[in-house]
């Protein structure tokens, strides 16, 4: 497992002053969360971060429960992820999970899912 703790508080940056803004995580995104998040657009990435953190109780951080597979490269390796609710980073990739296969990434992301569900949580039931 990584040193990302899954369902645990995470250290935030410090919000501007006067800037009403969701906060994001205080450490930097991966090379790999970078590659795949950094050309997105700002705006959307932060409209999603705003229904992640509804979803997550209206609390900052992982959503318990909420694993998902991502193609890091085309047809030849898959990662797991959990949802998060960030504004700069709404997936958080478990680099220690990478996969040759989506079905053996789904298995894994299925395990974790198991392992830490996702309870008292909008919209659990339908995951």
């Amino acid at each position: 497992m990584s040193d990302k703790a899954r369902n645990s508080p995470m250290p935030l940056a410090k919000t501007p002053p006067g800037k009403a803004m969701m906060p994001t995580r205080a450490e930097p995104a991966s090379a790999l969360e970078q590659a795949l998040l950094g050309e997105l657009d700002r705006e959307k990435l932060s409209d999603l971060a705003k229904v992640l953190f509804t979803l997550n109780n209206r609390r900052h951080g992982p959503i318990p429960g909420f694993y998902v597979v991502v193609c890091t490269k085309a047809e030849e390796e898959w990662c797991v992820g959990q949802l998060c609710a960030d504004s700069e980073k709404p997936l958080m990739l478990l680099e220690d999970m990478l996969y040759d296969s989506p079905q053996v990434a789904q298995a894994a992301a299925e395990r974790l899912k198991a392992a830490h569900p996702a309870l008292n949580q909008p919209g659990s039931s339908i995951l």
